[in-house]
């Protein structure tokens, strides 16, 4: 799930988000109760990320719960989906429910462009959703986008490396962090080896250990968010990267982990932290190395008491209802379809994340699938602020991090971090 492609929005989007039509205090959810209505509901579901099969079961079963209504299915494209859901939702000719990354989602809802669907929140699954993906759902206490599928960092290891050096799958922070750095020491005959992977700018991977310490990115206080990046706690979790970066990983200090696999490929890592489809770009037949798929293994990514997973942030996506739907009560009902058990099972058999608790543990495939679905069990998320897309763009966490692993102070960079994502937050 390619979840990296939902990469920062940016705050110029957000703002040109206020030409779109729709109220989200007058707006609420539809249902199929009392009179019989017919009608067409276009989908858009983006990028290649839902299978075919998965859109033909809802297809039929929109058709068959809505006798002489049909269903116009839309696959876009994730480069320039929010530039074409702004022009999209605010016009007469918007789809009915849209996909939305994770990242995205609050800019819709806090310009109105969606559905106010908060009195359906129990009917499409309450407290049964990842909690994660339900606050990207949500803004200023009002429910808009239920979660769809969602994608968990894990960890991705050479099997033979660890049987070569005497390791067992870590069970704690401690034990991963020793491990890398005893890969790194009995691997150092390769040149620029990682025991474990950690380019300076990934900041996605940074957050697990900021979250175990009790750390956070920034809360609100009051009216006003207040970083908290500087905080005793996330500074710890901050320390411990630092100790990765310095002792298990030769990763350029200033670069991001888009191109990690190819120096998996070419034995130089034994363990880096990444999104379940990095296996599969690891595998692929262009310029990955598929011979290596016996010697790969995956993990959820262990936390700082033994036997626990670290909070992992959860990439996916949420699906909404277009405030301009012509036929809102209809989009309901594939609303509810697609938030079904008989739907979200039919994910976890293909291998993909359910976003139902209760349905984790159906997750089937490669290890990789297993893991996610492990790592999902305790997941978090960015702030929720309709401003969040600023500190992305900005580049804030990079920065920090890039800083950091140059070998500047680590409160420091912090507390210049946290005035950053306060001034963004707080506009």
């Amino acid at each position: 799930m390619k979840i990296r492609a939902l990469a920062a929005v940016g705050i110029a989007t957000a703002l040109a988000l206020s030409a779109c039509g729709g109220d989200s205090d007058d707006t609420s959810g539809g249902s199929n109760e009392g009179e019989a209505k017919t009608g067409t509901v276009r989908l858009w579901l983006n990028g290649e990320d839902t299978p075919q099969e998965l859109v033909d079961y809802a297809k039929a079963e929109f058709e068959k719960a809505n006798p002489g209504s049909k269903l116009e299915f839309e696959r876009q494209q994730w480069t320039g989906i929010v530039e074409k859901l702004t022009t999209s939702l605010s016009s007469s000719d918007s789809p009915d429910v849209v996909e939305l990354g994770n990242t995205q989602a609050q800019a819709f809802e806090a310009a109105g462009a969606l559905y106010d669907i908060s009195d359906k929140k129990a009917e499409l699954g309450g407290d049964d959703l990842v909690q994660s993906l339900v606050e990207s759902g949500s803004y200023d206490g009002k429910f808009y986008g239920v979660p769809y599928y969602g994608g968990a960092r894990i960890v991705v290891y050479r099997k033979d490396l660890f049987e070569k050096a005497g390791l067992e799958i870590p069970t704690s922070t401690q034990e991963f962090v020793d491990a890398g750095i005893k890969l790194k020491q009995e691997n150092a005959a390769e040149a620029d080896f990682s025991g474990i992977y950690y380019p300076g700018k990934y900041w996605y991977a940074a957050l697990p250990f900021i979250w175990d310490e009790g750390g956070d990115i920034a809360v609100k206080e009051g009216d006003a968010w207040v970083g908290k990046l500087s905080s005793p706690q996330s500074v710890a979790g901050l320390t411990t990267v630092k100790k990765i970066m310095d002792e298990a990983s030769a990763a350029p200090k200033d670069a991001d982990e888009a191109k990690d696999y190819l120096d998996f490929c070419k034995g130089k890592i034994g363990m880096l932290m990444g999104p379940g489809w990095k296996v599969g770009q690891i595998l692929n037949e262009d310029d990955g190395c598929p011979k290596m798929e016996k010697n790969i293994g995956a993990f959820a990514l262990p936390g700082k008491a033994p036997g626990t997973t670290a909070p992992a942030f959860l990439g996916g996506s949420n699906l909404a209802i277009s405030a301009k739907s012509a036929n809102p009560e209809l989009a309901y009902s594939l609303l509810k379809i697609m938030a079904s058990e008989g739907y979200q099972t039919k994910l976890a058999d293909l291998g993909l994340l359910p976003v139902k608790k209760s349905l984790l543990g159906q997750v089937t495939g490669d290890e990789a699938a297993e893991a996610q679905a492990k790592a999902a069990e305790n997941t978090r998320f960015t702030p929720a602020s309709e401003n969040w897309a600023g500190v992305e763009a900005g580049s804030v966490l990079p920065d920090m991090l890039v800083a950091i692993a140059q070998g500047k102070d680590v409160a420091a960079e912090a507390k210049t971090a946290d005035e950053a994502i306060a001034s963004a937050l707080n506009q």
